[in-house]
C-alpha cells in the first residue's frame, strides 16, 4: 500500500513530487529505523536509559524522540482540586495516559537521575519541565551539531489534545512549558552548544544561516558569585548551513583547579559587542552541585505591550523560572539559567494591569526544590 499503491498515485497524479513511503523508514531501500539510513525514531530515553544516552545516537534524520512533564500548575489546576496534589492521586493518573497510568513513576525516575527528589507537588512539576527541557536540548543540540551526518531533528510532541502529563511542549490551553521556551533558542537559526561526554566538553557554533558570518566568541568558568575563573576566547568565519567545533576540553582544562560542584561554564557567541546566543555547561549533574540561594529578586516596569519584568540573581541560577498563573500574558523567555549578579529583561505581552502581574508573579529556580534521593 504505501510503497507501491500510494507512491505510483502520487507519481501519476502530481509527477515529480517527492515522496516518502513511512516513519521510520528507509523507503523500503533496507530495514527501517536505521543510523545511516532514512529516519530513525529513538525511545530507549524514555524507556529508561538515561537522557546523556542521546549523544551516542546520531542518524540522518531523528524524527521522533522525547521526555515528558507535567504542565504548569495552572492548567493542573484545571482538572484537580488540592486534595489530587500527588503524583500517584487517581487523578493525575487517569491525566496520564503512558503505561496506564504509570509514567508519573518514569517521569519520576529521569527526575531522580539528575535532579534529586522533589520535596513537593510543585516542585515535582517543575522539575519535570525542567527534566524536560535539559534532555530534549542535549538531544537536538548533539543532532545540529553532528551536520552533516544528521540533517533533521524533530521532538515529540507539539500539543496536547486535553491537559496532563505528556510528552507535548505546549499544553492543552496553549500554555508554554520550559521545553517550548528553550526550543525557540536550541532550533534558532544561529546558536551555540556545549555538548559533555565522558568529561570532555565540545563548544560548537550552531548555524542554519545561508550566508557565512564573522563572529567571535568566549568560553568563560565562573564560581557561583559571577567571578570569572577561566576565559577563552576565539574569532571564526562561520560558514553557510555548518556546526564547526571551535574547542573540546577536558574538566580539568575548563575548571583549572576550581571546584565542580560551584562552577557554571558559559558560551557565549558575539556579532561585534553584541550577545547573540549563550549555552551554560556544567561538570557534574544538578543534584550534585552545591548551590546556595540566588535570592532571585523581580522588578516590573511598563513597557510597549505590556511589561517588562528584569530578574536579579545575587549567585548562580539553575533553570529560572517566572510563573504568571492563568494570566493572559506571553512572555519573551523563560526557564533560563544565571551567573551571579545577572540582570535579565523579559517583556511580557499581555493587556492586564500592574497590580494583577504584581500580585500573580512568583520567580523561582532549582535552589530548594530538591533533596537527595532515598535508597
Amino acid at each position: 500500500m504505501f510503497d507501491q499503491v500510494l507512491r505510483g498515485a502520487v507519481d501519476q497524479n502530481a509527477p515529480g513530487t517527492p515522496y516518502w513511503a513511512s516513519s521510520p523508514s528507509t523507503d523500503y531501500d533496507g530495514a527501517a529505523d536505521q543510523d545511516n539510513d532514512g529516519d530513525r525514531h529513538y525511545w530507549s530515553v524514555w524507556g529508561g536509559k538515561p537522557v546523556e544516552e542521546y549523544l551516542k545516537v546520531t542518524p540522518r534524520f531523528m524524527s521522533e524522540y522525547g521526555l515528558q512533564s507535567f504542565p504548569v500548575m495552572a492548567t493542573i489546576k484545571a482538572f484537580a482540586s488540592d486534595k489530587d496534589m500527588q503524583p500517584e492521586a487517581p487523578v493525575m493518573r487517569a491525566h496520564q495516559k503512558y503505561d496506564k497510568g504509570n509514567g508519573n513513576k518514569r517521569l519520576m525516575l529521569y527526575i531522580r537521575n539528575n535532579y534529586g527528589e522533589p520535596k513537593t507537588f510543585g516542585d515535582f512539576v517543575y522539575l519535570s519541565q525542567l527534566m524536560q527541557a535539559d534532555g530534549i536540548e542535549l538531544a537536538a543540540s548533539h543532532h545540529r551539531a553532528s551536520r552533516p551526518q544528521t540533517m533533521g531533528s524533530m521532538y515529540w510532541q507539539l500539543n496536547d489534545v486535553w491537559p496532563g502529563a505528556s510528552w507535548a511542549s505546549v499544553d492543552y490551553y496553549g500554555r508554554w512549558k520550559a521545553l517550548q521556551f528553550r526550543a525557540r533558542r536550541f532550533y534558532a537559526p544561529l546558536t551555540v552548544s556545549l555538548l559533555r561526554k565522558d568529561g570532555v566538553t565540545e563548544a560548537h557554533i550552531l548555524s542554519d544561516l545561508t550566508t557565512e558570518k564573522a563572529l567571535t566568541w568566549r568560553l568563560r568558568t565562573l564560581d557561583f558569585s559571577g567571578k570569572v575563573l577561566n576565559e577563552k576566547t576565539g574569532s571564526t568565519t562561520v560558514a553557510a548551513l555548518s556546526s564547526p567545533q571551535v574547542g573540546s576540553y577536558s574538566d580539568a582544562e575548563l575548571l583549572a583547579g576550581a571546584g565542580a560542584k560551584t562552577t557554571q561554564i558559559l558560551f557565549e557567541l558575539l556579532d561585534g559587542d553584541k550577545v547573540v546566543a549563550k549555552a551554560f555547561g556544567y561538570t557534574a549533574a544538578t543534584k550534585a552541585l552545591d548551590w546556595v540561594d540566588p535570592k532571585l529578586t523581580t522588578t516590573i516596569k511598563p513597557a510597549a505591550g505590556g511589561f517588562d519584568i528584569t530578574v536579579t540573581s545575587k549567585a548562580a541560577a539553575r533553570g529560572v523560572w517566572l510563573d504568571i498563573g492563568d494570566l493572559k500574558a506571553d512572555l519573551s523567555d523563560n526557564s533560563f539559567d544565571m551567573t551571579g549578579g545577572e540582570m535579565v529583561t523579559v517583556h511580557v505581552t499581555t493587556g492586564v494591569s500592574l497590580a494583577a502581574l504584581k500580585k500573580t508573579l512568583k520567580v523561582r529556580s532549582y535552589y530548594g526544590s530538591a533533596g537527595p534521593v532515598a535508597n
